[in-house]
């Protein structure tokens, strides 16, 4: 399954002394006996998991954060002069620096062709 975690409540101690997490995903509410399930996800990451059900109880058996998908249309290649289309970025800061190597590789090329 697949979720959003809403919180993460825990350790807490079971009435024999072991340590447990409860979590919430997706509006669920759902035991971790496995300390190190946990490590590492933080409320708001979307997670993978599965769970097993014991009497009125899910306890999660599988949990892992799911990996952020990056999403780029830079151009495989830059060409000569060609500046990238900064409108409308997450990330123009990279764009803006593309471009200026663009400019200096130009100089650059010119310079060398200078010489010969």
């Amino acid at each position: 399954m697949e979720g959003k975690v809403e919180s993460i409540i825990g350790p807490k101690k079971s009435r024999n002394g072991k340590d447990y997490f409860v979590l919430t995903i997706g509006g669920e509410t759902l035991s971790v006996w496995e300390p190190s399930l946990v490590e590492g996800i933080c409320e708001g990451d979307d997670v993978c998991y599965e769970f097993s059900v014991s009497g009125s109880f899910k306890n999660i058996t599988f949990l892992e954060k799911k990996e952020a998908e990056i999403k780029c249309d830079y151009p495989a290649e830059f060409t000569k002069g060609s500046e990238v289309d900064t409108s409308g970025r997450i990330d123009e800061r990279l764009c803006e620096i593309s471009n200026k190597l663009s400019v200096i590789i130009e100089i650059l090329s010119e310079k060398d062709s200078d010489k010969k």
